[in-house]
């Protein structure tokens, strides 16, 4: 019937119709895009994030240290110039080279090449194709340069592309799970009832809802030391407000009506 994602915090909320499907049915759907999908369990999720933060550091640390060691044989390469270099030399740094990039394009490159895949078995020409064509590109090129003793060699440029790629998405992840957790904390700190005033200004009197059957309109107290329910104008009186999950003002902020 409806669905909602949030690329945040990494949830999706779908309405379905009982008679023409089943929960399984959509998780399968959602596999089917290349995606993985599991029913919303606290712990399986925060435990999923850890673990694919660590995994992306891993891939992180692989490609960082193929990359320093690559360049340490291919900038003296490029300070000697042609022939500053002795051939036999050279080709052993070459060698050395392809060595200690195999690591960073097999495992740390890996994500890119499995979205390229899963895009082009959906026909669709994602961010990751072009990225696993480059990299499969210059290694391939610079492996057979390599093998056949003459030709350029691109293993620094492929270790350092892997490695930026990866730090970026690895930021994004932090970035990301800080996110969640922020929205996390924001739910949680929402009450989850309110004093509502039915018959305001008439009466004062309150009785105590459900802060989500709350409608446009209503007129709801809120107490000294009280979180406010839902979203809402001050109509009588005046109050602080600690808006640091909103604003990150760590001061209460003073509202009037």
């Amino acid at each position: 019937k409806a669905s909602n994602l949030n690329v945040a915090t990494q949830k999706l909320q779908v309405q379905w119709d009982a008679a023409q499907c089943k929960p399984s049915d959509i998780l399968q759907a959602v596999r089917e895009v290349g995606y993985t999908a599991y029913p919303f369990d606290p712990i399986q999720h925060g435990e999923l994030m850890r673990k694919n933060e660590r995994t992306m550091f891993k891939r992180l640390f692989v490609a960082g240290l193929s990359m320093m060691q690559v360049m340490m044989y291919a900038v003296p390469v490029y300070m000697a110039g042609e022939g500053g270099i002795e051939p036999d030399m050279e080709l052993l740094m070459r060698w050395a080279s392809l060595l200690l990039t195999v690591p960073a394009v097999v495992y740390s490159a890996e994500p890119f090449f499995k979205g390229a895949w899963t895009d082009l078995k959906h026909r669709a020409l994602g961010m990751d194709v072009p990225v696993a064509l480059g990299i499969a590109a210059a290694f391939i090129g610079s492996t057979w340069a390599t093998v056949v003793g003459h030709g350029d060699v691109y293993f620094d440029t492929v270790t350092m592309f892997v490695f930026l790629l990866l730090a970026s998405r690895y930021l994004e992840l932090v970035a990301r799970r800080r996110a969640a957790g922020s929205l996390e904390t924001m739910q949680h700190v929402l009450p989850d009832s309110a004093w509502l005033l039915g018959a305001y200004p008439q009466s004062r009197e309150t009785t105590m809802v459900a802060a989500a059957q709350l409608r446009s309109g209503d007129v709801v107290l809120v107490k000294p030391g009280e979180a406010v329910p839902a979203d809402a104008m001050v109509v009588e009186g005046e109050t602080s407000i600690d808006l640091s999950l909103l604003t990150g003002e760590s001061r209460p902020q003073l509202r009037r009506v």
